[in-house]
């Protein structure tokens, strides 16, 4: 994680002042944010909080600007593909907070609602697409001859994997 000007702060000094890093903040399945039971409804504050999610290194999300960072529940993947594009050397995946991904092909799979998500950042981070990302790459989703999905780009086949787990990208196919 990139450091911001609070790092030096232990949790227990936060404590003794009377302050957490704990929030009721939730980032739900479908891409949401929430400050207790109530919608982030600024557009602006949800695609701020999507760019600031990173992660500690005990595996605990985080909302990390310059200045400080808080703890995030994320309840499904962290990042949220919310549109997609087609360019000469495959697909971009255009996510919630305004940042652009490529889509790596191998890594897409599927749940069993049919879902679908990749990996992203360095490979280990779960990145849901929502459905305008999906129509907008509809051109290059297809069928094997068994009648499995598949993602074609470059003449190349990827099979999309249905797997139990779609925020474990390591699954074999099932």
């Amino acid at each position: 994680m990139r450091p911001t000007k609070s790092d030096h702060v232990s949790d227990a000094d936060l404590a003794r002042l009377g302050l957490s890093r704990e929030t009721d903040l939730v980032l739900d399945p479908e891409g949401n944010f929430f400050s207790g039971d109530q919608p982030v409804a600024h557009a602006g504050i949800a695609a701020g909080f999507a760019r600031w999610i990173e992660r500690t290194d005990a595996g605990r999300y985080v909302l990390r600007n310059d200045l400080h960072y808080v703890y995030l529940d994320v309840q499904g993947a962290p990042l949220h593909a919310r549109g997609a594009r087609i360019g000469t050397e495959g697909a971009i995946l255009e996510l919630s907070g305004g940042d652009e991904e490529p889509l790596r092909p191998e890594t897409l799979r599927r749940d069993s609602a049919g879902v679908l998500y990749a990996s992203g950042r360095d490979g280990s981070w779960p990145i849901r697409l929502r459905p305008r990302a999906v129509l907008e790459l509809e051109s290059l989703l297809s069928e094997d001859s068994a009648g499995e999905p598949v993602f074609v780009v470059g003449g190349v086949e990827h099979s999309i994997r249905l797997v139990e787990d779609p925020l474990d990208g390591s699954q074999e196919r099932k």
